[in-house]
């Protein structure tokens, strides 16, 4: 099905005459948009202070069709996935925020630790979640290696659960 452009169409009083126009100037201001190439060049809207601001700009984008607009640049599907993936891969960061992990250790100790432990060093705290990335970093990539084993590019479940089980990782099967 071919797209068809449609432009905005104003209800109300419909077109006005240029006599009606240049007697309502001295009225007030006007509603109509102004249109490129017009004298002075300039494209700004006189407003009374009793008028709002937001209506005049509002309806001259309005007026203007659609196809005179600019679209922004969209990349092809997958290409900004690549980049973020290129870029993650050259940072030597953490991934996860400090703040969360070490709130998400803290609620573990607390719930499978004895009450005497329950202080951690700031150190232990880095290489405990130094270990955690590198953990789940291979976890990913080994079910990225079973989900296109399969014949898929999009990882499910499963694809984790037999990455785990070959791997001998997480909980024994």
């Amino acid at each position: 099905m071919a797209r068809t452009k449609h432009f905005a169409t104003r209800s109300g009083s419909g077109n006005r005459t240029d006599a009606n126009a240049s007697s309502s100037q001295a009225a007030g201001p006007t509603t109509t948009p102004t249109t490129r190439g017009s004298e002075g060049g300039d494209n700004t809207q006189q407003t009374n202070p009793t008028t709002s601001r937001r209506r005049g700009p509002r309806r001259a984008r309005q007026a203007m069709p659609r196809g005179s607009q600019k679209k922004p640049y969209r990349f092809k599907p997958g290409t900004a996935a690549l980049r973020e993936i290129r870029h993650f891969q050259k940072q030597t960061n953490l991934l996860i925020p400090a703040a969360s992990f070490i709130r998400q250790v803290r609620s573990i100790t607390h719930a499978l630790a004895p009450p005497q432990i329950n202080r951690w060093t700031a150190e232990a705290l880095v290489a405990l979640q130094e270990a955690a990335e590198d953990y789940l970093v291979g976890l990913f990539s080994d079910s990225m290696l079973c989900a296109i084993h399969a014949r898929r590019v999009t990882l499910m479940r499963k694809d984790f659960e037999l990455a785990r089980r070959l791997g001998g990782k997480g909980r024994p099967w």
